[in-house]
């Protein structure tokens, strides 16, 4: 597929209306930008997909700007590096999680319950299944931002010594404003630390006892190039580089769908 067709594939302005593009204020904009003397010739292809670029925004900008730039709320408390929950507020959330995805708490045991900024993820395991809870405790008039549970089966008793076992990463929504991402699951003996790379962030996972959760929410790209192009985490948050450090101290760097039991 050529730079072209992918461009076009992706354009926000696909569905708007023909007399919105071209609407006088429109028409005028593109005709301004595009209308610029050229006179460096050495510059002028460099320059022709500059203004070619500016004018797609500048036509459909009310369309683009929803999904340009726009971080949902949870960055304003959430942190790459998480902090355990304590005793209390352990159980609290154990019991919750077990509430909402109707679990019996005497089988699916906590395996990690961790905080980052106003959020708290909270993990829960039996020889059954799994369970993950994600809730704000700073809650939106309108809703509880976040509050996202997942069920699924068992894993695998053993993953690997020097990598991990899971069921991959979800993408959650707890309202208008809130997309997140979460990860959990089975650490091997060796492992000793699980670092994500998501939307240009190292995201440090909790690791203990054999097991690691992380979560981070959604990173919206600030340009069209971020929108279109998988590397940034736009469109690839569910299958991100996880770089696992081992007890020896070396480490690996592995795309997580490699560890997913579903794959």
């Amino acid at each position: 597929m050529t730079l072209d067709d992918q461009l076009r594939h992706h354009d926000p302005a696909h569905d708007v209306p023909d007399d919105l593009g071209r609407s006088p204020r429109a028409m005028a904009t593109l005709a301004r930008v595009t209308a610029t003397e050229q006179t460096v010739r050495p510059l002028r292809r460099k320059r022709v997909a500059r203004y070619a670029v500016a004018a797609v925004v500048a036509v459909v900008g009310v369309v683009v700007a929803p999904i340009l730039g726009a971080d949902d709320a949870a960055f304003a408390t959430w942190d790459a590096d998480p902090q355990p929950a304590t005793r209390q507020e352990a159980a609290h959330y154990a019991k919750e999680c077990a509430e909402w995805t109707r679990v019996p708490l005497g089988d699916y045991q906590p395996q990690v319950v961790e905080v980052r900024g106003s959020w708290v993820m909270t993990y829960l395991a039996s020889a059954d299944g799994e369970a993950q809870c994600l809730r704000s405790t700073a809650p939106s008039p309108g809703f509880v931002d976040g509050e996202n549970e997942s069920m699924s089966g068992a894993l695998p008793d053993t993953p690997p010594a020097d990598g991990l076992a899971t069921t991959g990463v979800l993408k959650t929504s707890g309202g208008l404003s809130s997309t997140q991402f979460m990860v959990a699951g089975k650490a091997g003996p060796e492992v000793t630390g699980v670092v994500f790379e998501a939307q240009g962030r190292q995201v440090r996972a909790t690791v203990t006892n054999g097991r690691f959760t992380a979560w981070w929410p959604q990173r919206e790209p600030d340009n069209l190039w971020g929108l279109i192009m998988d590397e940034t985490g736009y469109n690839g948050s569910t299958n991100p580089r996880v770089t696992i450090t081992l007890s020896d101290g070396t480490s690996h760097t592995e795309r997580i769908r490699k560890y997913d039991v579903n794959y």
